[in-house]
């Protein structure tokens, strides 16, 4: 055998990208509410295109995933959008408590309804945005996933809406924190002194092309915390020394996983990991 031909034999082909029941949405008119089957059951979505990768994101990569020692953990879901978060983590656990938030009312009022259509229960549902602070805040409602606080250019609609601070969602131990909260939240977990009480977060951090850079601080508040963090690049253009490319403003958008350190589980390919039972299989899941 030649050398290329052991070279090429060596070399992993990826596995396919899994087709979805929601290929069609691709070519859908965006940010006009519609009705899609989910799970066999009528669920509202706000946008169609934001609809089909969230699906993804969260159904068959299961970025949400993750271990818990008890069968009813809580989870405190910021940026609850629709439900499809919320509706992964019943599933996922299906005796957890739920404590959802999103601010933007109009889809809200489509979380409220995901929600009952499923007969989900021990979940809160918040219409409040994640800040810091007590006072009212201006929202800018975007049409799909990504309404904000931080200035938007191109704005559907802009409101004021009622805020709700991270401690006081953290008033108990939280198993799961999630923060999708488009840019708030290096502000909210800076300031929250509650962080202890989490054993495990999941946090979209949002970089605006048109103000400082906070990911330092927001790594540093984290391993002041005790926590050791993963960082998974979600939009950076291709040559970032050469593409100044902007999505919604922002030039840099990634997630942090980060647990405490003495909460890390090792693994390898012969061993099984603590509640290794609960993980539950993508075709469950997605089924």
């Amino acid at each position: 055998m030649s050398r290329l031909s052991r070279w090429l034999r060596s070399r992993r082909i990826p596995p396919p990208v899994p087709a979805t029941p929601y290929e069609h949405l691709l070519t859908a008119p965006r940010f006009e509410v519609r009705t899609e089957q989910l799970l066999g059951v009528p669920f509202q979505i706000p946008d169609s295109l934001s609809f089909y990768h969230g699906y993804r994101e969260i159904f068959l990569d299961q970025l949400y995933q993750f271990r818990a020692n008890r069968p009813d953990p809580l989870i405190v879901d910021g940026g609850a959008n629709c439900g499809l978060s919320v509706l992964y983590f019943k599933r996922l656990f299906p005796a957890a408590r739920v404590i959802a938030v999103e601010a933007d009312p109009y889809i809200f009022a489509l979380l409220e309804e995901n929600i009952s259509r499923f007969k989900l229960t021990d979940v809160m549902l918040i219409n409040k945005a994640i800040a810091v602070g007590t006072s009212d805040v201006t929202f800018h409602r975007e049409g799909s996933n990504a309404g904000r606080i931080h200035a938007l250019d191109d704005a559907i609609e802009k409101f004021t809406v009622s805020v709700v601070s991270l401690d006081e969602l953290l008033a108990e131990p939280v198993d799961f924190l999630k923060l999708d909260i488009e840019g708030a939240e290096s502000d909210v977990v800076c300031s929250s002194r509650r962080l202890d009480v989490v054993s495990q977060f999941m946090i979209e951090y949002h970089s605006f092309a048109d103000a400082p850079q906070s990911l330092p601080s927001l790594l540093n508040r984290l391993a002041e915390s005790g926590c050791r963090y993963r960082l998974q690049t979600q939009y950076c253009p291709k040559m970032p020394l050469l593409d100044d490319t902007c999505h919604l403003g922002m030039d840099f958008q990634l997630n942090i996983f980060a647990k405490p350190a003495d909460r890390r589980s090792v693994v390898d390919d012969n061993s099984r990991t603590p509640a290794a039972d609960q993980q539950v299989k993508r075709s469950t899941l997605a089924a």
